[in-house]
């Protein structure tokens, strides 16, 4: 330690000098550099210290200053160290240099020195001003992070109150009377609930009626049966027996369908006959114009022009009355029974929906695939999901039930763009039956004949059917149900190929091949064996 009177040094060497402090006020904590010429000499100029001794300030080698300090010439350890007390406090220290210099501000000691500068305030504890240089950095960050879910939170709260707002919106136009195609598919439901619902039966069916839904049942949530559950003998019962036939009468159709397809000379010398049979009048001049040929699918099938659906004009997209579709009378020449025409072409889509409207129709039977070894049967002229728009009228798909695996049937919600009116429409899809060809079993056809009558039971408007050119499957389809028809009304006799003929008059080509005609025959006598099966004995 040094012994000056009014300093203490922490000295490394026992070699240290006591140089003195002659400043005022002021201590000096020193370590001597062995290089000072004598002990006791003071720095010139310098006066020595007075007042009380303070405590030395020690400074350690591994500051800053200290490592600065400490040169070639100094072995010492420790720093000369001023603390210059004056009334205005406490003044800063700073390396100099080298050599001595004395003045009434500050003091230079040899060799690496510090320099005591007047009027300068600074901290000697920096590590404060890193504290509140972090706290700033934390409240900054808060603050944005406060601020970025304020703005989140008042974006969501606007974007709830417009949906909110726009629901009720919806909600009062809608009890304005808005537009209701939102709600198509629960009002068509409604209505095919209205239109569709069965019928009680003349008399109450067996149990094993059950297992077949009537079409309308495609609208309940209850599970469809499966087709190997069906079989066709079982569900010919199916359809409630009509009291006006006879056990008499029965017998005696089914004796003379039996004559017939046992008969094969007879067979083929009727067909022959018909082949030759030339209806009267035959023309097809409106079918033969320029504008109208594109709209023929084939031009071995062309309609009459004594019998033809005429189309509004005013309501065509086409502004003509011209479609390939010939109505087909039963009983009553005033209201058609059946409409047969061919399968749309896309030119014609709009046309075949103008034809369904116009004639009321409700049903429609489609007794081909689309597409037939490569060849197109009939163009897609309803929407496989939503809606489509043909012209005037906007065609919704509701359902689509594949009923079993040789037919399906779909529910459409058609509506009148022009008078804002809709109505049903059910079409039943007959799969298994090729142009040219015949089903493979009578059983899958008579079932799909049961179907589509106990939609249409009950109705006054005709039924659309078609195939590819509407007169080969189309014909024998219709041929069929108009002889089963008239048995069910109590028909004493039952001439299958005068009634032919009668169709023929009406669309050429009807029944275009022997096998359809045969076929029908087998048709009727196993239905008529079926109905005679399930009469009282």
């Amino acid at each position: 330690v040094c012994r000056a009177p009014v300093c203490r040094a922490l000295v490394s060497t026992p070699r240290c000098a006591e140089p003195r402090c002659a400043e005022p006020r002021c201590q000096r904590l020193s370590v001597h550099n062995p290089g000072a010429r004598s002990p006791g000499v003071q720095s010139p100029g310098v006066p020595a210290p007075s007042g009380p001794s303070r405590s030395p300030l020690p400074l350690p080698r591994t500051s800053p200053v200290g490592a600065g300090v400490a040169g070639p010439r100094c072995p010492c350890t420790a720093l000369l160290l001023y603390q210059c007390c004056v009334s205005s406090g406490a003044w800063p220290i700073a390396i100099a240099g080298r050599g001595w210099s004395a003045s009434r501000s500050c003091t230079v000691l040899t060799g690496p020195s510090l320099l005591v500068t007047q009027k300068s305030r600074l901290t000697l504890l920096p590590h404060q001003g890193q504290q509140e240089d972090s706290t700033k950095f934390i409240l900054l960050t808060f603050l944005s992070v406060a601020c970025i879910m304020g703005v989140l939170l008042a974006s969501s709260l606007i974007y709830c109150l417009r949906h909110s707002s726009r629901g009720k919106l919806k909600e009062k136009l809608s009890g304005l009377g808005g537009d209701p195609g939102a709600d198509a598919t629960s009002a068509y439901q409604e209505l095919c609930r209205q239109r569709m619902a069965p019928r009680p039966p003349d008399r109450p069916e067996g149990p094993h009626t059950s297992r077949i839904n009537s079409v309308s049942s495609q609208f309940s949530d209850g599970p469809m049966p499966s087709p190997s559950a069906r079989s066709s003998t079982s569900s010919w019962s199916e359809e409630p027996v009509q009291p006006d036939m006879d056990i008499s009468t029965g017998h005696m159709i089914l004796a003379y369908m039996e004559d017939h397809l046992k008969n094969k000379h007879r067979l083929e010398k009727e067909w022959d006959a018909l082949c030759a049979y030339q209806a009267e009048p035959s023309s097809s001049l409106v079918a033969q114009r320029e504008e109208n040929l594109p709209k023929n699918r084939s031009l071995a099938v062309l309609t009459y022009d004594h019998s033809r659906i005429l189309l509004k004009p005013e309501n065509s997209h086409s502004n003509s009355d011209y479609i390939n579709a010939s109505p087909i009378m039963d009983h009553d020449p005033r209201n058609p029974a059946y409409i047969a025409t061919q399968g749309p072409l896309p030119a014609t889509v709009a046309d075949f929906w103008q034809m369904v409207w116009e004639s009321g129709c409700a049903v429609i039977v489609m007794l081909t695939p689309l597409t037939e070894n490569g060849v197109r049967q009939s163009h897609h002229y309803w929407p496989d999901e939503g809606a489509n728009l043909y012209h005037f009228y906007e065609v919704n798909l509701v359902s689509e039930h594949i009923w079993c695996e040789d037919f399906l049937v779909r529910s459409f919600y058609l509506k009148n763009l022009q008078t804002r009116q809709t109505r049903t429409v059910t079409q039943f899809h007959f799969l298994s039956w090729y142009d040219g060809g015949v089903p493979s079993s009578t059983g899958a056809l008579l079932d799909f004949r049961r179907k589509v009558n106990k939609c249409y039971r009950g109705r006054s408007c005709p039924i659309i059917v078609h195939c590819s050119d509407g007169a080969g499957r189309s014909g024998t389809y219709v041929l069929i149900d108009m002889v089963l028809n008239k048995m069910a009304k109590g028909a004493k006799e039952i001439d299958i190929a005068a009634t032919l003929e009668h169709l023929r008059d009406q669309r050429p080509g009807m029944v275009q091949t022997k096998e359809q005609f045969e076929f029908a025959l087998t048709a009727v006598a196993e239905e008529v064996n079926a109905i005679l099966k399930a009469l009282p004995q």
